[in-house]
């Protein structure tokens, strides 16, 4: 299942030679109910996303879509794992979170330059392969042409909802921020839950790690403290006190350089 359908493995053959493929379908027959009349037009702007010369690295391939009868896309993509599968698992570590983590900021920024709002991503939404890049096939309501100050009148919901979301039915940039917030949560956390069920942020975790959960013992205090204020941070029911996805990539960055930084200290340290 994806936020708005369904994820299936295809394969297409061309001569002698086959590939394997990814088949997503909308749970939304043609023509549509009244209620969703604006349903085709997200599609097409997901559709005009993927078709993009300069797409994302991050984002899956598209190969070819169907808007007839049913809407359903083919993605040039082999299926690998999706993170909800491993967000909970026990040897997906610190560091493939973290490079999740960074990878998604880098895309969203990525989106938001080009005055993309996505709506909502969520562990569901996100493949990763042996190397731990991720490609991500599915977004909840697409919006071009959005600027910082950009007020979205909120058609439907798709996947997880944001404060502003809930009281105004309205979302900006920002509220992808909170999106984003809620997904690296759960990575640090090593925690599901949905925005309705959120663990208090200012609640400290044994072992003084903040957000991060305790059984990354190799996060030093200062890595648990900055990565749990930039997490709090997305989280701020305020749009307007968010960082920006420019910035929240920018620190990540950081952080994962002054983290192996101090890895590699530690180990000289103990050689010597």
């Amino acid at each position: 299942m994806t936020q708005s359908g369904r994820l299936f493995r295809g394969t297409i053959t061309e001569g002698s030679v086959k590939r394997s493929v990814i088949v997503k379908t909308w749970d939304l027959h043609l023509p549509a109910h009244l209620i969703h009349v604006h349903r085709p037009f997200q599609f097409c702007d997901e559709m005009e996303l993927y078709e993009t010369a300069n797409a994302h690295q991050y984002l899956v391939k598209l190969s070819r879509y169907c808007c007839e009868k049913r809407l359903a896309a083919v993605y040039d993509e082999e299926f690998t794992t999706v993170l909800s599968d491993v967000l909970l698992a026990d040897d997906f570590g610190w560091e493939k979170r973290i490079n999740v983590a960074t990878q998604l900021a880098d895309l969203l920024t990525w989106l938001h330059k080009k005055k993309i709002a996505v709506g909502s991503v969520t562990a569901s939404c996100i493949m990763i392969d042996k190397e731990v890049s991720i490609k991500v096939f599915d977004f909840g309501n697409i919006d071009t042409v959005v600027n910082e100050d950009s007020e979205i009148a909120l058609k439907y919901l798709v996947g997880r909802g944001t404060p502003e979301i809930i009281s105004k039915g309205k979302r900006t940039l920002k509220s992808d921020v909170y999106i984003f917030g809620l997904l690296l949560m759960e990575l640090i956390s090593k925690t599901k839950f949905d925005s309705c069920h959120l663990p208090d942020p200012n609640e400290d975790k044994p072992g003084g790690n903040f957000l991060v959960h305790e059984c990354f013992e190799e996060v030093d205090y200062q890595t648990a403290a900055e990565i749990s204020k930039l997490t709090c941070c997305c989280l701020d029911l305020d749009p307007g006190n968010r960082p920006t996805m420019k910035s929240v990539f920018d620190t990540l960055v950081k952080l994962r350089r002054v983290g192996g930084k101090r890895k590699r200290d530690e180990n000289e340290a103990k050689i010597e």
